[in-house]
Parts: C-alpha cells; structure tokens; sequence
C-alpha cells in the first residue's frame, strides 16, 4: 500500500506546483494529464507507475490547462488518447516491449468500459468492471476519490486478469477489493480529499430517461450538453445538443443555458458528463443532471432518436419531438 499513499499525497501536489519546479528538483521524466473522472485517465496513471515508469513524475491538471509535459496523456491531441479503435491505456502499452497478457487484456477492458455497446453481450468483463469503478466513484462522492483508491482497484483488476478469472470471479475479486478500499482509502485521505467530500456532497441529480423526455413532451425547455470532441460531435448527437467542452466552460460559454428547466450533460458513459454537470452548477446553471441510463452509449442502445451528420437540425428535433409524445413505441424495450 505504501506506493499508492505516495502517489495520492503526489496528486494533491501536481495540482498545486507547476511543472517547472517539479522538474528543476526531481529531475524526472514527467507524463501528464487532466483531472478526470473517466477510467482510461485513472487506469493510465496506474499503468505508468506500475509497469512503464515508476520514478515518473505524473502532473495532474484543471481541464484545459496547459501541460509542459514530455507526454501528456488521456487529453485531447495526445498520441495516448482514446478514440474508437483503441484506449489511451493500450496506446500507452507502446512504451513497453513486451507487454503481458492481462495488461493487454486489462486494455481491453478499460476500451470497453469507454466505449463498447451498452449491452455488452460479446463481453461480459467491462460491464463487471464499470459497475465497480462506479461504485468506488460514489463512495467518495466522485469527485474525491483519493489516488491510491484507484491504484488499488486497478490493482485487483490486474490480478484478477493475470489470473484468468471468469466473470464471476472477477466479479467476487473487484466487491473484496471494494470491501478493502472503503476503510483504507477513507483512512488514507483523512484530513484531505476525503474530509472535503463531506463538506460539499454534489448535488448534480441522475434523471432517469424516461423522466427527460416527459417535459420535452410538455414542451418544456431542456438542454443536452454533449461534453464530446467536436470530431465526435459532428458525426452524431442528440437532437438539439450543444457542444461544451469541459476545458470551454466559463460564464460566456454557459449564458444560454441559465433559465432552462433541465440540463443533461452527457458524453459515452457519462464520467466526463458528469464533470461537465458539476462545473456548469458551479457557473450558476440550475437544474443541471445527468441521465440514466449513463451517456451517448445507452441513449442509443435504448433506441432514440440521434442527430447525423448534415442532418437538418429541425428534422432530428421533430423526431425526438415524436418520440417523447410516444415512447413506448420509441424505447427499444429490451435495454429498458
């Protein structure tokens, strides 16, 4: 445990100093990334401090922020981001020769969680694991989850893979693991991150998709936020969606959202939507949620309506218009 106690004290101070010093007094190769709540980002850091390179310096950052780094990671315009065919975790893998065989699989498993199907019908490991990153993430309020947290979650993942454990024992291996974690991290962070997360529980609520398009039905105002790169975006969204970066949000960018009577952030699976959530409650947007089931992955897998790209945004609205006055015959009623 010893290990990942340093790296949670060493996340809490690579927000705070910039670079510069680090570097002047360590001397060390630095990799660095933006804060984030997604799996790829935290299964990264884990990666380079467990196999690529333990005396590492990891700079951990705002979103947005500039990062005079020698590799940065898990950010937009990084070679170690991810996209659809791979994760940053598996782009990192590069960085070792031979890399083993669970952490290719781990690789897997973390691209999965980011971006597979709802369903998970072809494999079952991803919705295992999601399931329990999400409850790790609740235990602290998401928002403060101690480093060496998520050190040892993915600690246990490697092992359970290494392994060759089946879905039910990972399954087993991962609720230990959380077992474990709840008194050893809360102790971990006392005096820290984890006496903030009681003093400022977030409030950003998780309306249930059906609960969404009950006052777009009304004709109510509701704003989704696609949290995605603009690549992303293009391609498909939500009908109506605006594109908000996490990194783009100010009192400017947020003006047209105040008033509305709901505001669902969204990006696949909703770790990112639900930074976006939270920091657009900050800049005064009431009424800011996230949906449930989580992200552009579910929305789709239930059946709903997705703008294309070049579509005529008032086409895609008069669809989605259609489907909230009706959505049992809308709702692919095998994912509900």
């Amino acid at each position: 445990m010893k290990f990942w106690h340093g790296l949670a004290l060493f996340a809490l101070l690579v927000a705070t100093f910039s670079y510069a010093s680090i570097s002047d007094s360590f001397g060390r190769k630095a990799y660095g990334t933006w804060q984030s709540l997604e799996p790829d980002s935290w299964a990264s850091v884990w990666l380079i401090r467990t196999h690529i390179d333990p005396d590492a310096d990891i700079v951990i950052r705002p979103a947005g922020s500039r990062l005079d780094v020698e590799t940065p990671f898990a950010t937009p315009d990084s070679a170690y981001s991810r996209d659809k065919q791979s994760s940053g975790f598996e782009k990192l893998l590069g960085h070792i020769e031979e890399p083993d065989t669970a952490l290719i699989r781990m690789g897997e498993i973390i691209h999965g969680m980011e971006s597979a199907t709802w369903s998970f019908e072809e494999d079952e490991a991803p919705r295992i694991v999601e399931q329990a990153y999400r409850t790790l993430q609740a235990r602290f309020d998401r928002q403060y989850v101690p480093a060496i947290c998520y050190g040892q979650f993915f600690d246990t993942l490697y092992q359970s893979v290494k392994q060759k454990d089946d879905s039910t024992q990972m399954s087993r291996a991962l609720d230990g693991a959380l077992a474990a974690i709840s008194a050893d991290c809360e102790w971990a962070a006392a005096g820290g991150a984890g006496d903030i997360a009681l003093k400022e529980k977030n409030h950003v609520e998780t309306v249930p998709v059906a609960e969404i398009l009950s006052p777009i039905a009304s004709g109510r105002k509701v704003i989704f936020v696609d949290t995605r790169e603009t690549q992303e975006f293009d391609e498909s969204h939500i009908p109506g969606a605006i594109n908000i970066k996490l990194r783009d949000i100010n009192d400017e960018s947020v003006a047209a959202l105040k008033g509305a009577d709901l505001v669902v952030s969204y990006c696949l699976k909703d770790f990112r939507g639900y930074e976006v959530a939270r920091k657009l409650m900050h800049h005064g947007v009431e009424n800011s949620a996230i949906m449930d089931p989580h992200g552009y992955v579910a929305w789709r897998a239930l059946g709903l309506p997705i703008a294309i790209e070049n579509e005529p945004g008032a086409s895609a609205l008069a669809r989605l218009d259609s489907c909230a006055q009706d959505p049992v015959k809308c709702l692919n009623k095998d994912v509900q």
